[in-house]
């Protein structure tokens, strides 16, 4: 059985450390958190718009809602921004006002488009879907796929995939006390065995399972 790779703290600043540097990496950082805690899939990355999370007054919401034009299974779903994640999101969108990214001749939304995608590719546009096939109606978010696949190439993290990081979102919530249907209303996921498969415990190397193993354990003096 193959060994599932879920992030855990250290993976996740690997990845912030590792991706941090210029020109993109306010916008590196701000995309890990959009994937890891606020737990958004790839399409839903792609399709985020800054007035989802941010009041006309330019101050992000710490719960709002994402549409359902946007989510998952297409049901809408409230999420947060708490106050230890909020930098990583007012640092890139400083950088994308000073870049000059979707202004409008408008004061409100820091003087940026409301209606534009919150997060930019390289160039400074939005990540784009790509047709699944040809005449096809279906879409997927093969850009934005390449970018969260090119953290973890930077980041040297064997194992992991795209999907990694939405799997780590549900397994830390469920590891620090939510329960299964809350964590079916944060992600849009509808069946209980999916979550249950995300959340079991993940299959290490039988050396790394020998050494945690009662591992505080100590000898009596």
């Amino acid at each position: 059985m193959p060994i599932e790779r879920i992030f855990n703290d250290a993976d996740a600043q690997r990845l912030l450390d590792m991706n941090s540097a210029l020109p993109c990496g306010g916008r590196n950082s701000a995309l890990i958190m959009g994937a890891l805690y606020w737990g958004l899939t790839p399409t839903e990355l792609s399709l985020l718009r800054l007035e989802d999370v941010m009041d006309q007054s330019g101050e992000f919401f710490r719960i709002w809602t994402l549409p359902d034009t946007t989510a998952y299974n297409g049901e809408s779903r409230e999420l947060h921004t708490e106050d230890h994640v909020l930098p990583f999101f007012e640092q890139y969108m400083n950088w994308r006002v000073a870049e000059g990214l979707f202004k409008s001749n408008q004061s409100w939304y820091r003087g940026s488009n409301p209606r534009s995608q919150f997060f930019v590719n390289d160039r400074g546009q939005p990540f784009k879907l790509s047709p699944r096939k040809k005449g096809g109606d279906e879409y997927q978010p093969r850009s934005m796929t390449a970018k969260l696949k090119s953290f973890i190439k930077m980041a040297g993290i064997e194992g992991a995939t795209a999907a990694t990081y939405r799997d780590s979102f549900v397994k830390a919530m469920h590891d620090n006390g939510c329960h299964h249907k809350d964590l079916m209303r944060v992600t849009g996921i509808k069946q209980k065995e999916t979550i249950d498969r995300k959340i079991r415990p993940q299959i290490q190397d039988l050396d790394k399972v020998f050494k945690s193993v009662f591992s505080r354990v100590k000898v009596t003096d």
